[in-house]
């Protein structure tokens, strides 16, 4: 791992574990394990520093979670809406377990962006880089509005994860049971992916 990539995770780390007003160069430094100074110099500042913890975010949304759902869409032979519905309570489920840090750090983030417009905007174009994926995919499985269906799902999932971070259920097995029926309502209802749709259409 690149220098650059060293950094982010630690202050990734930082804002899982610390939040926004725990984000110092000092702090990045300690998390990712190097001399003092090292952050610095790659970020002068705070804002670019922030900045970097986007990208690098979406760099780790992008190689975690797409993934998954392209080769279940692509593997899901006649019945796209369970294969969707199922990847997409893996992913919620990992989001809320395993992969809690994540979502602790992109929500810090959002909080923030509501009052930085800079933040906002980069916060927002990853998000769009997401979704434009999510779209891409739908569309190849005969979703009819990709783009809509992409962005609702993305909400839904967004919401859940929220609330099972909040309230629980922890356990994986209940939060996949609790996830799961919500989530196969939504892709039942996205126009063109009614059972019987082929990945290979």
């Amino acid at each position: 791992m690149d220098r650059r990539s060293t950094i982010l995770d630690g202050a990734l780390a930082v804002l899982a574990e610390q939040g926004m007003r725990g984000l110092t160069h000092r702090a990045v430094d300690a998390a990712a394990g190097l001399p003092s100074g090292s952050t610095s110099y790659y970020f002068r500042s705070r804002a670019a520093l922030v900045a970097g913890c986007v990208q690098r975010l979406l760099e780790w949304d992008l190689a975690e979670d797409v993934p998954d759902v392209e080769a279940a869409l692509l593997t899901a032979g006649p019945d796209v809406p369970g294969a969707l519905a199922a990847v997409l309570t893996a992913v919620g489920v990992r989001m809320a377990t395993t992969e809690r840090w994540r979502t602790l750090v992109r929500y810090e983030l959002s909080l923030a962006a509501v009052r930085d417009p800079a933040l906002r905007d980069d916060l927002i174009a990853g998000g769009d880089t997401i979704r434009r994926r999510g779209a891409a995919l739908l569309a190849m499985v005969g979703a009819v509005e990709p783009e809509t269906a992409s962005a609702q799902l993305a909400a839904v999932l967004d919401g859940l994860v929220y609330t099972a971070l909040v309230r629980g259920p922890h356990d994986p097995e209940a939060l996949a049971a609790w996830l799961r029926p919500a989530l196969e309502q939504v892709v039942h209802g996205v126009p063109g992916l009614a059972a019987g749709s082929s990945a290979e259409a």
